[in-house]
This record gives structure tokens, C-alpha cells and sequence, in this order.
């Protein structure tokens, strides 16, 4: 049996897309390999944020918390520690463990200070530091998963050379979660065929490119969009309200697992024109909800989609539009993307994540031996 320990730097409870990578480990690997892996998950977060903190210095406190939950740890019991996100990696310098390995789900912030996307926000010389830090120490583990290619193409071209390499290992998606009937615009409270878009506000996720490429789509289509996620900024407010849009758009924030998977099965297109994404998860929900899909090329998306959707450049919003007429005027190609877009998603099951993450975990351990 080897003694696995997740390193999560998350707050017990918080919902989000590390913590569902979490326990999409802990249940593919508990089904799969019982009686090989003993796993137990350490929160280095754990201590969540303190509110007598100033708000500008609140992320260097929480930094500082993980930073101690670390160098604290008894680590003693485990084979092989695993840092579920490399974001943090600045973890490992202070570890001393030689058996560690991270994955890496992107390195936007890297790219983001190196001035990769126009008119993102700019990086102070603090956070500077401390993506710096996270490279190098993700660079010090035995061995790192990347969740896509492209992840791990940006990993290297950033200088990351760990002993073991950079091996790719994607992400799964539980398809039982958003399968089902299709349901139609009223089983979600609409009146009429609707557009779905899931994402935060990151400016990498182009919420503003969103509403505005569905702008785009003819009006006597009578479509409207559900932006689901955190609540609208006021940027895309004012831009809803410049663009007499209000009636049309719904904002439906942060739904439940039910609701998203409704919003999933009953929208006519799901619309996802990132700027870049690591890996790109609500693409293969959608897909694995029978909801044809129309996205960007940007980042690890072709890797994710192939074939199984329809595809334009982030910034040609006009095509990304027509893309979407496209797949609400023609039955036939709808049927044969939502089709393509569930073989697609079989792919990505939870058995090949665990099979190849039990592969990683058992080199990393017997090279030790």
C-alpha cells in the first residue's frame, strides 16, 4: 500500500475547481485502486483568511499561512506527497521532501507577467516574486503532471525541468453528473431557447467577449444567454445595459450542481470563446450533457473538443456568432456534434485519470527503492 498525501491549499469546504479536483482523485483512485493507494488529504489552507487582516495585505497573508501550514507538517507517515495545484509551489522549497510531485493546471499567471495577453491587468512586482517562486519550486519536485499538452508546453518554454519531466495527465469528467434528458428552456425558468456560458471573471475567460459576440447573433433568432458563475463586474453591467441587452441576459450565480447540469441539457449552445484556458472543463461538461458546444482555439481547447464542437479564433466574435446560428438553424449538424461531442466526452472518464495518475505516483515511489 502506498501512503499518498494530497497537499490542498484550499479552505475546507470551499467550493472550486481545485477542491473538485480533489475529490475527482480521491473517488477515481478509491474505485479503481483500493487495495495500492492509502490517500489523505493535508489542508494547508486551513486556516482561511483572518477578517482583522487589511485587505492589502490579505493574499500575503495567506501565502504565509500555507507557507507555515508546510514547514509544519508531518510528513513522516507518506510515501509520496502530491501537491494538487502548482500554483503553490513555492510549498515545496520549504518541505524538504524529495518524493513530492505537482500538477500544474496552467501558468496564466507566468504569461500574464510576461505580457502574453494584451490588455490583460498588469502584475506588480510582488506577485511578480511569487509566481517566480512557483515555478522554481514546481521545478524542484520529483516529477510534474500537467493537465493538457499545452500546459505542459508552457511549463517548459518557462524553464520547468524537473528530474522526473513533465508528464501529461487530464483531467476526467464524471459524465453521470450532467447526463440525462434533454430538457427544454422552461425546465430552467426561461420562456425561450437560451445560450449558456459558465466561467469566472478572470479576464482570461472573456465574459466581456461573451456578451459581446452574442450581441452578435441575429435578434430574430429570439435567443437568450445565462452567464452562470460569480456575480457580473460592473464592466459587463454596463456593458449589458450600453447594449439594451438587459431583457435578454440572465446572470445566474454561482448555481448548484443540479442547476448547472439543467442549464447544461437545456441550453441550444454552450459558448466558451476563452482567451486560454489550461484545460477547459465546462466544454466537456457541456458535451457530456448532449449540449453542442461553439468555443475558442485558444490554449488546450483543440486538445479537449477535437472534433466535437465548433471552433473560431477568441477574437472573431463575428464567427463565433455565426458559429452559433449555425448549430441552432441545422438539425443535422446539431445532431451530429451533440453525438460527436458524448463519444468525445467518454474519453475523459475517470478510469483513464486514475490509471494514469497510479502510473505517476508508482514511478515516483519506485524510483526510491
Amino acid at each position: 500500500m502506498i501512503r499518498v498525501g494530497l497537499l490542498d491549499t484550499t479552505v475546507p469546504g470551499h467550493r472550486g475547481s481545485m477542491a473538485r479536483y480533489r475529490e475527482l482523485l480521491l473517488a477515481a483512485l478509491g474505485k479503481y485502486y483500493p487495495d495500492t493507494f492509502q490517500l489523505s488529504v493535508e489542508y494547508l489552507g486551513s486556516e482561511g483568511q483572518s477578517s482583522h487582516v487589511p485587505r492589502r495585505f490579505r493574499m500575503w497573508h495567506r501565502h504565509w499561512q500555507i507557507c507555515k501550514a508546510a514547514r509544519r507538517l508531518d510528513t513522516s507517515g507518506y510515501d509520496l506527497l502530491h501537491l494538487l495545484d502548482g500554483s503553490f509551489g513555492y510549498v515545496i522549497k520549504v518541505m524538504r521532501r524529495h518524493e513530492i510531485l505537482a500538477t500544474v493546471h496552467d501558468v496564466i499567471p507566468r504569461m500574464q507577467m510576461e505580457g502574453k495577453f494584451a490588455g490583460a491587468p498588469p502584475v506588480r512586482r510582488g506577485a511578480r516574486w511569487l509566481i517566480t517562486q512557483a515555478i522554481d519550486g514546481v521545478s524542484r519536485c520529483r516529477r510534474v503532471c500537467a493537465i493538457s499538452q499545452s500546459t505542459a508546453r508552457d511549463l517548459a518554454r518557462c524553464g520547468c525541468e524537473p528530474a522526473g519531466g513533465i508528464h501529461v495527465v487530464p483531467m476526467a469528467v464524471d459524465a453521470e453528473q450532467f447526463s440525462g434528458e434533454r430538457l427544454s428552456p422552461h425546465d430552467v425558468g426561461l420562456d425561450r431557447p437560451f445560450v449558456f456560458h459558465l466561467g469566472n471573471n478572470g479576464f482570461y475567460k472573456n465574459r466581456i467577449g461573451v456578451i459581446e459576440t452574442f450581441a452578435k447573433v441575429d435578434p430574430a433568432m429570439n435567443l437568450m444567454l445565462v452567464m452562470a458563475g460569480p456575480p457580473a463586474d460592473d464592466t459587463m453591467r454596463g456593458l449589458v445595459a450600453r447594449a439594451g441587452l438587459g431583457p435578454r441576459i440572465v446572470f445566474a450565480e454561482d448555481p448548484d450542481e443540479d442547476l448547472l447540469s439543467r442549464y447544461y441539457r437545456g441550453a441550444a449552445v454552450f459558448l466558451f470563446p476563452s482567451i486560454y484556458e489550461g484545460f477547459g472543463w465546462p466544454p466537456l461538461e457541456a458535451m457530456s450533457a448532449g449540449c453542442p458546444i461553439v468555443a475558442s482555439t485558444a490554449g488546450s481547447l483543440p486538445e479537449v473538443i477535437g472534433t466535437a464542437g465548433l471552433t473560431s479564433d477568441w477574437r472573431d466574435q463575428q464567427g463565433l456568432a455565426a458559429q452559433v446560428q449555425r448549430l441552432i438553424r441545422d438539425n443535422t449538424l446539431r445532431d451530429q456534434q451533440i453525438a460527436a461531442g458524448l463519444e468525445r466526452a467518454r474519453t475523459f472518464c475517470p478510469q483513464r485519470l486514475a490509471d494514469q495518475m497510479a502510473a505517476q505516483y508508482e514511478s515516483v515511489v519506485g524510483s526510491d527503492q
